[in-house]
């Protein structure tokens, strides 16, 4: 018995040394981070997944959504504790921050050069820092005007008849909330934001040779003035400074705001939130303004540099957002693709009866005068920080107008 074993343990040692069955190569488990996408696109992301399984043997894919408001402080601290995410959504704010630091990859040198052309020059251009892109771009958002057509009534307005100009928009949120005491609009004027107001309105952020900060004009002091008096007088709350868009969202859901600027997807958020409001919701253009030109946020896919697994990551960076996997995302929301052959199909030029609906003809119609407008400069966090920081003194009164943006003016060309 004893011989017979050890002839057994003897012959599987021969089989595998003459090349008998390779053992099973070890699993490789990549961490994606997306940014608020559950409970929505819940279905969507695990099918994504599941199919890219399917395809790949012996890669797992382990999802994590974060909020937005903590998905960079998120990453900070995985970065510092050695435990960093394998691919990570980001907006074009947040890679051009983290790529100045030096903790992404390059995705110029990592994405071969047949796909970097699926996508969209500006949109690609979107993530780059001193001359190298460091983001696939995913989707894209230009922003709608949303409105209730109940408020509007009420404030005597026709909802029939939205504002089409940046001033008609102010004048329509006066109304509101003179007839209505509901607060009419949470303009996009917080912290950097006014950096795309300004240049939506063809004002200039940097001189020509990009080493100076010019945004301490007449223009600029008076179109900054003139939301610091509309916020004096109330006709909007403190939270637009403090929450942005999130709490715009959730004012609007409330039905305790008269317009929302917004991206279309978070026409989703109104309808699950409150259907009563969804239903009094009609869509129509944002208002261009004096530059012709509309801010395009773009969302990104990135891989850090201290992932284990670059090459694997990489690769499902580019099947996330690849032809197919971007058209089947903009038929969950109302999003724009950022590749070419999913912005082709003939879906985008679809109309429909629903807000959804709407908003997406509308937004792949702005999409020849959108562009990203995120402004790129050497230690960008600092200089935000200053711009903001800037913004608000003059919100609150702690300085004039012309004030914060001469102080802030002076402390970008410092650094600059």
């Amino acid at each position: 018995m004893q011989r017979l074993l050890l002839l057994t343990l003897a012959l599987a040692l021969l089989v595998a040394v003459a090349g008998g069955p390779a053992a099973a190569a070890p699993e490789v488990t990549l961490e994606f981070w997306t940014i608020s996408l559950q409970p929505f696109f819940t279905d969507y992301i695990n099918g994504m997944i599941a199919a890219y399984e399917r395809t790949h043997p012996g890669i797992r894919i382990r999802w994590v959504d974060v909020q937005f408001a903590a998905i960079e402080p998120k990453l900070l601290a995985s970065l510092a504790g050695g435990v960093a995410p394998d691919v990570v959504n980001l907006n074009t704010e947040m890679v051009i921050r983290l790529a100045e630091q030096g903790v992404l990859v390059d995705m110029d040198a990592a994405v071969p050069a047949a796909e970097r052309r699926r996508y969209f020059d500006g949109l690609w251009a979107s993530a780059r820092f001193r001359g190298r892109t460091y983001g696939i771009p995913w989707y894209v958002a230009p922003n709608v005007l949303a409105y209730n057509a109940e408020l509007y009534k009420k404030a005597g307005l026709n909802p029939l008849d939205p504002p089409s100009t940046e001033d008609e928009v102010i004048a329509h949120a006066r109304t509101i909330k003179d007839k209505t005491r509901v607060y009419g609009f949470m303009p996009n004027v917080d912290g950097i934001r006014m950096l795309h107001r300004f240049q939506e309105n063809g004002l200039p952020i940097l001189s020509a040779d990009r080493r100076r900060a010019v945004f301490n004009s007449a223009a600029h002091v008076a179109y900054l003035e003139r939301y610091v008096q509309l916020f004096k007088q109330d006709y909007f709350p403190e939270d637009t400074l403090r929450r942005g868009f999130l709490g715009a969202t959730e004012r609007y859901s409330a039905g305790q705001l008269g317009i929302l600027t917004t991206g279309p997807q978070f026409l989703l958020r109104v309808k699950q939130d409150n259907p009563d409001v969804y239903a009094q919701t009609f869509i129509a253009p944002y208002p261009k303004g004096k530059g012709n030109v509309i801010h395009l946020a773009t969302m990104t896919v990135t891989v850090p540099k201290a992932s284990k697994y670059v090459k694997e990551a990489v690769e499902f960076g580019i099947y996330v957002t690849n032809d197919e996997n971007q058209l089947q995302f903009s038929k969950q929301v109302v999003i724009l693709p950022s590749t070419r052959g999913a912005a082709a199909n003939p879906f985008f030029r679809q109309g429909g009866a629903s807000a959804e609906d709407k908003a997406r003809k509308i937004a792949a119609a702005e999409l020849p005068f959108a562009r990203d407008l995120t402004v790129v400069v050497p230690r960008a966090s600092d200089l935000y920080k200053v711009f903001r920081e800037a913004i608000e003194s003059a919100f609150f009164g702690q300085r004039t107008a012309k004030e914060a943006l001469d102080w802030a003016v002076t402390q970008w060309n410092a650094r600059l």
